[in-house]
């Protein structure tokens, strides 16, 4: 008897690789166009020697607690600039004699430039770096719809991603944000019920492009993603803030941990780098949980499967990696030619089938 997924028993998570093949840079590649744009463009000339003390001084950080490579990506960057903004306001100031000298000759004495260049990234990053033809590069997010109708369930889908790929990409099967008909973020419409019409549950777990909170505090959309003030723009970058007391981003937290720890079978990363202290706790808490809970993970064409297994292992602290298997892949080609359930059933070949199976009796053998 060929095995089936019962309902909430897969979860897919995305991360910035899959939209990668859409033509969105990930976090990295947004560092290499600010750099451009520090090299070339005149609005940026002022703020090359705050960047550069900045990152220098990530990656002395880094070395310092012996980590290297790929640390600093532009999350990090705006993270950084937002916990120095906050100045004397900062929960760890009063256990800090001073500014390092140098901070106040890049930053301003007030360190005013900090916000402005905040202020700089997240506009071209909403206004040209998140932004695409949706309806062309970001077609292939659309074998999502045809693996829900295939899956004959509701399908959790979380991202960290701010883009629209998933929202514009799956127009044939109904997609929940979280919006009540007034267009404010409302929690409860992501609660089971008997009367769920959704065939997408979508979480976006470091908010979008088109969310802005407004003034009363609450969490609203808007069709023109240039009318939000950037200011106001609700997106967080990094992970000290997503478990901050405000929703919605709380909630996906908890939500992630409910629906990996609760009933998923089958956890599916695409394109997530695993760097991101919050999920990879989630995530090996879901697998050491239950040892027959797998996760595949899509880490890209020019990953090596053997070296990538192991540093899931070591993220998520996994006594063993038999739980993980690793595909080498795009997340255009896994959605292509992967996704699907007879595919996914690969990942379970010792699975015991749904049903017991129940023996004749002996008047049904003599019928």
């Amino acid at each position: 008897m060929s095995m089936v997924f019962k309902k909430d028993e897969i979860v897919i998570l995305l991360g910035a690789g899959a939209s990668v093949d859409a033509g969105i840079p990930h976090s990295c590649g947004m560092v290499n166009k600010l750099e451009q744009l520090l090299g070339e463009g005149k609005e940026w000339a002022d703020f090359t020697n705050l960047y550069n003390y900045v990152k220098s001084a990530i990656i002395f950080a880094d070395g310092i607690k012996g980590r290297s490579g790929g640390g600093f990506n532009i999350e990090r960057l705006v993270a950084t600039l937002d916990d120095l903004r906050k100045g004397d306001e900062h929960p760890l100031y009063p256990f800090i004699g001073s500014w390092a000298p140098k901070l106040p000759e890049v930053a301003g004495n007030g360190l005013e430039k900090l916000g402005t260049f905040r202020k700089l990234i997240v506009q071209r990053l909403r206004d040209e770096w998140v932004q695409l033809d949706y309806n062309e590069k970001a077609s292939y997010y659309g074998k999502l719809c045809e693996f829900q109708r295939e899956y004959e369930h509701p399908l959790r889908i979380f991202t960290l991603n701010y883009d629209l790929c998933v929202e514009k990409a799956c127009t044939d099967v109904t997609v929940e944000r979280g919006f009540s008909e007034e267009k404010t973020w409302d929690w409860r419409v992501f609660d089971p019920s008997p009367d769920q019409t959704a065939d997408i549950y979508l979480y976006k777990m470091h908010g979008s492009i088109d969310w802005e909170r407004d003034d009363s505090g609450k969490v609203t959309f808007r069709d023109s993603v240039s009318r939000i003030n950037v200011d106001n723009l609700e997106i967080i970058f990094g992970t000290t803030y997503k478990l901050q007391y405000v929703d919605p981003f709380l909630f996906f937290a908890y939500e992630l941990r409910r629906w990996t720890l609760s009933t998923a079978r089958l956890i599916i990363t695409v394109g997530y780098g695993f760097a991101d202290e919050h999920v990879n706790g989630i995530l090996g808490q879901a697998l050491k949980g239950d040892r027959q809970r797998r996760l595949l993970a899509v880490i890209g064409h020019h990953a090596k499967a053997d070296e990538e297994l192991e540093k899931i292992g070591n993220l998520l602290s996994l006594g063993c990696e038999e739980q993980v298997k690793c595909l080498c892949m795009s997340a255009k080609e896994f959605f292509n030619s992967r996704l699907s359930i007879g595919e996914l059933m690969k990942e379970f070949p010792n699975a015991e089938p749904p049903f017991d199976e129940v023996s004749p009796t002996s008047e049904e053998e003599k019928e």
